[in-house]
């Protein structure tokens, strides 16, 4: 299995939804009893569709010679066991902020393009805070982690600002142009986890960041600017996820840290596994065992 995770080949995108139908259907179960319903399936899109944006924005940034398919499949591991419960529109506002780091990841060699690129970064990060309101502080963080790369031209941060205000602006008048409702800032609901599921993840991840570091100085300087925005966008995310545990940003604060904690994941529990390491072979499986031990815990007497 981590061979074909590694091979970036199609063939190795079959392991990744397969994985996620599996984990569904077993949390699924032991939640509800009866199995999916139609938001946790919405949930469950997004979700897929965030672990292609991470494996295109790990494809496209060339902080690896070789991409694989690691990074959105942990994202999954972490993710589809924590879908029941949670609300779909959490996962769809995270795929906008991961659409948006995927914008930020093309800036340092795309001179051209900075601007349109700029944009759509403001477009997706203001749809995130769209839709789940804590997700807004995404909106400060990525264009700062790009500032700290290379500051920005006053046309740039226009073109940024302008994303904003599409987003903010535009997009709400909408529903009153189409006589729809739009529910968008309806408070969420209000999930209770429980917060021992996640040790595990964070445990593996935070050992992967810290053997990621010795990986800058052989990095070319286009790998070193990827890997050091994506870290410090882990890092964040990490503590985005423990202010989210301890309700520091709000009633949806506990929800945001199902997204963040898997973005932390998904960018370094890869270095967990090195190529010419013994107990390589053995990490994906013990990382799937602890997330179908997740995905079943509704099952467990007393849960």
């Amino acid at each position: 299995m981590l061979r074909l995770l590694r091979s970036n080949q199609p063939a190795a995108w079959v392991i990744v939804p397969l994985t996620a139908v599996l984990l569904w259907g077993l949390a699924s179960m032991g939640a509800a009893g009866s199995g999916p319903d139609a938001e946790e399936g919405l949930g469950f899109l997004g979700i897929l569709a965030s672990a292609r944006m991470i494996h295109m924005a790990h494809l496209e940034s060339r902080m690896r010679t070789r991409p694989t398919s690691i990074p959105g499949w942990v994202f999954v591991l972490w993710a589809v066991p924590l879908l029941p419960g949670s609300s779909f529109r959490l996962w769809w506002s995270g795929f906008f902020v991961l659409a948006a780091l995927r914008h930020a990841l093309r800036l340092p060699e795309e001179e051209s393009g900075r601007n349109p690129a700029l944009f759509w970064m403001g477009v997706h990060l203001g749809l995130a805070g769209l839709l789940w309101p804590s997700m807004a502080l995404w909106g400060l963080l990525l264009p700062l982690g790009c500032v700290g790369l290379r500051p920005f031209r006053p046309a740039e941060t226009l073109s940024l600002l302008l994303g904003f205000a599409v987003s903010w602006g535009v997009l709400p008048t909408l529903p009153w142009l189409l006589r729809l409702p739009l529910p968008l800032w309806e408070a969420p609901p209000v999930t209770h986890w429980e917060t021992w599921v996640v040790v595990p993840w964070l445990a593996f991840g935070m050992t992967g960041w810290f053997l990621r570091q010795q990986s800058l100085a052989r990095a070319t300087a286009r790998q070193r600017s990827a890997r050091r925005l994506t870290q410090w966008m882990a890092v964040a995310g990490l503590l985005l996820g423990a202010a989210g545990v301890t309700e520091w940003t709000g009633p949806d604060g506990a929800h945001q840290a199902l997204f963040s904690g898997g973005l932390f994941c998904a960018w370094t529990i890869g270095w967990c596994f090195p190529p010419r390491w013994k107990g390589t072979q053995w990490v994906p499986w013990a990382l799937l065992l602890v997330s179908i031990a997740v995905a079943i815990r509704p099952w467990l007497p007393g849960a």
